[in-house]
């Protein structure tokens, strides 16, 4: 029975830390406990509680001036400030994740989102997120939960951080097409909790039973079980070894272990330990041997007697034949092995390890090479190291069952590679390296002691930095190229319009302050909200849409400053003119009066012009304001006395338009009396005079 530990499984970082903060603090024999369990696992719970760390339920049951630890599922903010007021000292185990999911929630619900935390509702994780989101905060905890969302504009998505990734993908699709509106999601789910998702599964198509280990009401463990299940059909969710039984492995060769993060390594262990002892082996064949001078590691002459189907029998002289095996004959493939062994050719092996069920004494004719090829390992000075390419043979572990390297094939003899020399990050499961060729360093050479060490980490440190430098240089020509690329187009740009120019852009930018038009490859100008429209109520969002087609005239460039000035009213007939150029100097209209100024009236004459009546021109007699005459609203008869179009000025005389309409009405009255002198008719003209 082979147990296959998966890649990533056990404490992640968040429950290490508050583990390793509990701890610390029962060594400090302090008045002090967790508020609510640290993390969830019950063994782990109890055995702080008999540290002097009993786990409490609520903040009445501290005393002041006691420690509070607070879990690694992390608290509302509430908590911290009924912590301070019972003048507690606070020692916060919440997991960084956990906070940064309490913090995005925070952030979410005041940019005026409304947060939806995606996971389990009485999860304390969970509650504790909801409690830094505020009081609109919703939980969804599967898909029929969507109905309770509210409809609004903006949804702010979070993740519970144990919470299954696929799960949370399904929920998300669904909601999107339930609730339409603007998004923002955040994955918070943790980094440590999707490895051990991924490692699981892929783990679970490979063996033939699974077992999960961690505490029941541990969110992550039960949904690392439910993944499991659905890949392997002979899934099991223990808390401790002592659950397990003969019976769950029957006809199994290979079992898959996993934990959940709240499942400390000593638990993982012991559950090893005992599947491994559920079979019996009682190693009686190296007493045996021993009483014939024969033991492991003896190196022996034999002679080939029968080749098998993927081994080769031999005589040594001893009561047992021996036998080794093709991967132990050299590394050549089984089909040649089987071609070029002869029956009669004697070999030297070296006795290898084996089991009171062997039917023949293991040997191994690689082994017995490798000894010999020691008479040629070149010594290593001290502090001197040497390139090698090395072959994974096997994984090798402690009396313990902890892995502490891999045996490796190199300068023709077997040497080993400390497991935190394998790769810069913590590897967890070894087996694939198996096979594998490998560049790496000898770091140490002991003849007399046939010990090898073999080393990447300085290797991997050197590529990775390597790596790392070209990654900067190629960013750094990547920076300079795009940059000498937009001067280029800029300066194509600017060459391609002049001041005084109409063209046609496209707006690419709405701001309160104007229009962002761009008017050739990668230029973009301005224009102002005054260079909108004629009419001054004019907005820039009133104006465009984003991708609109706008004729501007370019009024401005500057070039040093980068900046182009452009105006899409000057492109436009002025309406004042149109309006003005009907009014004539000359001219006797009726206006109405709109406001006043100091010196004079403002008369309205047609829907955009306005004219000026001067105080002096309001009455015969003198007029001191305005107002003391006239009134607003009023409706005034005005003579056109003034046409300046360049500076949208029209000048106005209520006076001259009365005495315009007395004229009139003594033209009227001469014509219509035909009898009166000629003499009189010049008097009458010369008073209108």
């Amino acid at each position: 029975m082979k147990i296959r530990i998966a890649e990533y499984c056990g404490f992640c970082y968040g429950v290490k830390r508050a583990v390793d903060m509990a701890y610390k603090l029962a060594e400090a024999n302090e008045a002090s406990g967790t508020l609510g369990p640290l993390i969830h696992n019950p063994q782990l719970i109890e055995d702080l509680n008999t540290k002097g760390v009993p786990c409490r339920e609520s903040l009445d049951e501290f005393q002041a001036g006691e420690t509070v630890v607070f879990r690694s599922h992390g608290v509302g903010p509430d908590v911290y400030e009924a912590a301070h007021a019972k003048n507690l000292t606070i020692l916060d185990a919440t997991c960084p994740n956990v906070k940064a999911a309490q913090k995005k929630g925070q952030a979410l619900a005041e940019a005026g989102y409304l947060p939806v935390i995606i996971g389990e509702k009485n999860h304390p994780e969970v509650k504790s997120i909801v409690q830094w989101a505020g009081k609109h905060a919703i939980v969804i905890e599967c898909i029929k939960d969507i109905g309770n969302v509210p409809l609004v504009d903006k949804y702010g998505v979070l993740i519970q951080t144990t919470f299954e990734l696929a799960k949370f993908e399904e929920i998300l699709a669904a909601l999107q097409k339930e609730r339409s509106g603007e998004y923002k999601i955040e994955k918070t789910i943790c980094l440590a909790t999707s490895q051990r998702q991924k490692a699981a599964l892929k783990l679970a198509d490979e063996v033939d039973a699974f077992v999960v280990i961690g505490g029941r009401n541990s969110a992550n463990t039960r949904h690392l079980y439910e993944l499991v299940a659905e890949h392997c059909k002979r899934a099991y969710h223990i808390e401790t070894a002592s659950e397990l039984n003969e019976e769950m492995f029957k006809n199994c060769q290979n079992i898959g272990i996993t934990a959940g993060a709240s499942t400390p390594d000593r638990i993982i262990k012991e559950a090893i330990r005992v599947m491994e002892n559920m079979e019996s082996f009682e190693s009686m064949l190296e007493q045996s041997l021993e009483d014939a001078h024969v033991y492991p590691g003896k190196i022996v002459k034999a002679t080939v007697i029968q080749i098998g189907k993927d081994e080769v029998y031999v005589d040594f002289g001893y009561m047992k034949e021996g036998a080794i095996a093709f991967s132990q004959w050299s590394n050549e493939a089984p089909e040649i092995l089987a071609q070029t062994i002869k029956i009669g050719d004697e070999v030297e092996a070296k006795v290898i390890p084996g089991t009171s069920k062997d039917d023949f004494i293991r040997l191994s004719k690689i082994k017995a090479e490798q000894d010999a090829a020691w008479n040629y390992v070149a010594d290593l000075a001290e502090g001197e190291k040497r390139r090698a390419t090395v072959k994974v043979l096997r994984i090798i572990k402690n009396k313990m069952k902890n892995i502490v390297g891999l045996a490796v094939a190199v300068e023709g003899v077997e040497g080993f590679m400390p497991a935190s020399h394998v790769e810069l990050r913590r590897v967890e499961d070894f087996s694939d390296y198996i096979g594998k060729e490998l560049e790496a360093e000898v770091i140490e050479v002991d003849t007399a002691k046939k010990r090898l060490v073999v080393s990447r980490r300085d290797l991997l440190r050197s590529e990775k930095e390597a790596k790392a430098q070209a990654w900067r240089d190629a960013k750094e020509a990547r920076i300079q190229a795009a940059k000498e690329a937009r001067t280029a187009a800029e300066e194509a740009a600017y060459a391609s319009v002049e001041e005084g120019q109409t063209v046609t852009g496209k707006v690419v930018r709405i701001a309160d302050f104007g229009l962002f038009v761009e008017v050739g490859q990668g230029l973009v100008g301005l224009v102002h909200n005054t260079e909108l429209s004629w009419d001054r109520n004019v907005k820039a969002e009133d104006a465009a849409k984003v991708d609109d087609e706008v004729t501007v005239l370019v009024k401005k460039i500057d070039r040093e400053n980068r900046r182009v000035a452009l105006s899409i009213k000057a492109t436009q007939e002025d309406p004042w003119l149109t309006e003005a150029s009907a009014f004539k100097e000359g001219m006797v209209i009726e206006g109405t009066v709109e406001r006043f100024l100091p010196f004079g009236a403002i008369v309205k004459l047609a829907d955009k012009v306005e004219g000026l009546v001067h105080v002096s021109e309001i009455a015969e007699t003198r007029v001191e304001k305005p107002e003391d005459i006239l009134e607003i609203g009023q409706n005034v008869k005005v003579k056109v006395i003034k046409v300046d179009l360049k500076h949208k000025k029209i000048g106005l005389s209520i006076v001259k338009a009365v005495k315009e309409a007395e004229k009139a009405e003594y033209s009227s009255f001469i014509n219509d009396k035909p009898e009166l002198t000629l003499d009189l008719k010049e008097q009458l003209e010369g008073l209108n005079n």
